[in-house]
């Protein structure tokens, strides 16, 4: 087995402890959300997806916090930064177009970055940079994607002035069964090829923290499969595009956990009942039945285990269709033109 997307994604449960064992609370020190009066959260693509675990973590803390995309935030809202403005900007490579302009566009209180590279613009930009730890990345994004969702949100409790003992604990929980998880990874390829075929609609669907893994989902199916899906909000599925669902329909709907996971399962019974293909993505002995089973974890640790099926179905959907799974065919790693 010699696919370098593969290979990143195998590479996940150790990559994923190194961020939380080396996490770097120092380098925030002396930085509290409430000495500001917002905080703005950016980046583009997956780093921006994950960025919204942070950005839901400050906002349970009662932290005036946007989350917006950095081409939006650029050329739209760059009023939102000035000098009063805590400004979190995540980018693995810490290089990308609209990354690079902004550092020279807006001028925040606070700089804090994450990133995968330590000596790239961004980093060398930065009063407090929080590194990713996860090594060298070959195709669409993976290991750079569940670290950073591990780093955001420590260094987003951390901002907000709380714990870290209990995410730190969930987080490395989570890199136990994700190993176990993906011992097995070519048996669950073989499952998610058969349960979920090649849609003629795709959409993911989830709510909450499950809204990083269903629009990074979406994106990496596009790019690494050259699959078209689209991920949704399950309040806004509902919203119009329920109009969609008959049996041409293909529906992956995160479970989650806590009170809005009866919800996700109704909508997926509801769709079952409409004739679409429906499949609940979730964690085992939680409640309710996910019969796409992702690794165990809670807490923390959810939001990054949730991606795990959603990566394999990358590989089960380009192999099907004949694509190498991960392989660019006109961008790369690093996004250098808007």
């Amino acid at each position: 087995m010699t696919n370098p997307f593969i290979i990143d994604i195998l590479e996940q449960p150790a990559a994923v402890r190194r961020a939380v064992e080396r996490f770097d609370t120092p380098a925030l020190a002396g930085t509290r959300a409430s000495g500001f009066e917002r905080v703005v959260i950016t980046g583009m693509g997956s780093s921006l997806h994950a960025g919204y675990i942070a950005w839901l973590t400050l906002a349970r803390a009662g932290v005036p916090a946007w989350h917006i995309d950095a081409g939006e935030l650029l050329h739209q809202a760059s009023d939102l930064v000035n000098k009063r403005t805590l400004l979190i900007m995540i980018s693995q490579s810490g290089r990308s177009a609209e990354i690079l302009e902004l550092l020279d566009k807006v001028v925040p209180g606070r700089l804090i970055c994450i990133t995968n590279d330590t000596s790239s613009p961004l980093a060398e930009c930065s009063q407090a940079v929080v590194q990713m730890h996860a090594g060298d990345e070959a195709t669409v994004s993976s290991k750079t994607y569940t670290t950073t969702l591990a780093v955001a949100q420590l260094a987003a409790r951390q901002l907000a002035g709380q714990s870290l003992d209990a995410p730190r604990a969930e987080l490395i929980q989570a890199t136990d069964t994700m190993a176990h998880y993906l011992e097995g990874w070519r048996d669950r390829v073989a499952q998610l090829s058969s349960a979920v075929g090649v849609p003629q609609r795709f959409v993911i669907i989830g709510r909450g923290s499950s809204l990083a893994a269903v629009h990074t989902a979406a994106l990496i199916l596009k790019e690494g499969a050259k699959v078209q899906a689209e991920g949704l909000g399950a309040g806004q599925f509902r919203h119009g595009p329920l109009e969609l669902t008959d049996e041409r329909l293909t529906a992956l709907i995160l479970a989650g956990e806590g009170k809005t996971r009866p919800l996700n399962e109704r909508l997926a019974s509801e769709l079952r009942g409409y004739g679409a293909n429906t499949h609940t993505v979730g964690t085992s002995g939680t409640g309710g039945v996910a019969d796409i089973v992702c690794p165990t974890a809670h807490g923390a640790g959810l939001p990054v285990v949730e991606i795990i099926p959603l990566q394999l179905l990358v590989v089960a959907l380009a192999e099907a269709t004949g694509i190498v799974p991960g392989q660019f065919r006109y961008s790369g790693k690093v996004t250098t033109t808007q």
